[in-house]
């Protein structure tokens, strides 16, 4: 997506690792900001180097004499205060994983959105994470973390309406969020991984490639995601939509 390969065109300390590391290597985030031909989206890219950051942090950890530079919780708000005044919305992509950089996303995230697939295993999966998530933040908290959030939500991704034990799965879901899970669901549809085939949203492959139906049942579903994450935003910023 965005126009890089990751393996091929993001080289030695050219991902969001350069603006975090801890040596005389570190670069400023402005740096590593890369244009991409979507007008006004900006990227910071990523590769295998970011498993340095999990390398370098227990390290420093263990080491006898601390500083704020160890604070490996504080460094990605850091480094993104450098640049806030240039952007409205920074999206913070973590892996399905939990390492000290997903746990440096979380303090320096205002709102969290979590996927879940409606399937049991999958959401049993989920509340293991998120157990050990809140272990977790809970000793970042006392060692000063910042774990302030506009709003938390849940959602649904991969749905399949027509599937009995997936709708009683997102009952069972809203039954225990509440109003935490996102009203629409996005849909699992052809459109959606035929468009990724050739590295490109939906909004970008366009209709053409696809029946009416197909693309206009996924179309809906993405713009009324999209359009209950904006009004999300809209309030924690106090506006109101246009």
């Amino acid at each position: 997506m965005f126009g890089y390969q990751p393996e091929l065109d993001i080289g030695e300390n050219e991902t969001i690792y350069a603006a975090l590391r801890y040596d005389r290597q570190q670069r400023p985030l402005r740096e590593v900001i890369r244009p991409t031909y979507i007008d006004g989206l900006h990227i910071v890219p990523a590769n295998l180097e970011l498993h340095e950051f999990e390398h370098d942090t227990p390290r420093l950890l263990a080491q006898s004499e601390r500083s704020r530079e160890t604070l490996f919780f504080t460094r990605l708000t850091e480094a993104l205060a450098s640049v806030e005044a240039d952007y409205d919305v920074v999206v913070i992509d973590c892996p399905p994983q939990l390492g000290f950089l997903t746990l440096a996303a979380l303090c320096a995230a205002t709102g969290v959105l979590i996927t879940v697939h409606p399937q049991m295993l999958d959401i049993a999966s989920m509340c293991q994470f998120l157990l050990m998530t809140a272990d977790l933040l809970a000793v970042v908290r006392q060692a000063g973390g910042n774990l302030d959030y506009d709003f938390l939500r849940y959602l649904v991704t991969r749905y399949e309406p027509q599937d009995g034990p997936q709708t009683q799965v997102v009952g069972f879901l809203r039954s225990l969020f509440g109003a935490r899970v996102l009203t629409n669901p996005m849909v699992k549809s052809t459109a959606i991984s035929d468009a990724g085939l050739t590295k490109q949203t939906l909004y970008e492959v366009g209709p053409q490639n696809f029946s009416r139906d197909t693309y206009n049942r996924a179309a809906e579903a993405l713009d009324a995601v999209n359009g209950e994450i904006r009004q999300l935003m809209l309030q924690a910023w106090g506006r109101t939509s246009r």
